[in-house]
């Protein structure tokens, strides 16, 4: 076997092992999900960025508010509360314009998004959140394009970490 063939085979089992090497925890609440993952936060962080990739969209922002959150708490001289932390923007063109068809109002909700930290005093413990879209009235009609965007995130969560 080459030495390029090997390189290959070794970078598929690390991202193999990365997705192997997790456990989570999934606590559905009225309009939000939550993942508490037992894993390295570079590897979460790798393999949700990954999936959302993979699945055709688009990154629309990476807001690193760890880091300016513990910029402030330093300034306040306070003790800063995640290790890392951000919030993830993401869209797909066209399952954006099926959300605006079905209901204008729908914009609200793009880019969509997900949010991620460690706390500072929890080691390999991420927490990743999604907030669950609603579906919108539109003239007196519940739309249901929001559920199919909610079970396709919670998918690809789950993907990423399993």
């Amino acid at each position: 076997m080459n030495k390029i063939k090997k390189i290959l085979l070794i970078s598929i089992l690390i991202v193999f092992t990365l997705n192997l090497q997790a456990s989570y925890i999934k606590t559905i609440k009225n309009d939000y999900v939550i993942y508490d993952v037992k894993a390295k936060y570079s590897d979460i962080s790798f393999t949700l960025l990954d999936e959302i990739e993979q699945n055709g969209f688009i990154f629309s922002y990476r807001a690193k508010i760890g880091n300016a959150l513990k910029k402030i708490s330093k300034h306040y001289n306070k003790k800063p509360i995640f290790k890392k932390a951000e919030k993830i923007g993401f869209c797909k063109l066209s399952l954006s314009l099926e959300m605006m068809e079905e209901n204008p109002n729908n914009l609200m909700y793009c880019p969509l998004s997900i949010a991620m930290y460690e706390l500072k005093d929890k080691k390999n413990e991420v927490r990743i959140i999604y907030r669950l879209s609603k579906n919108l009235k539109k003239d007196g009609k519940v739309g249901k394009v929001m559920d199919k965007v909610n079970t396709l995130i919670l998918k690809m969560i789950e993907e990423s970490i399993e």
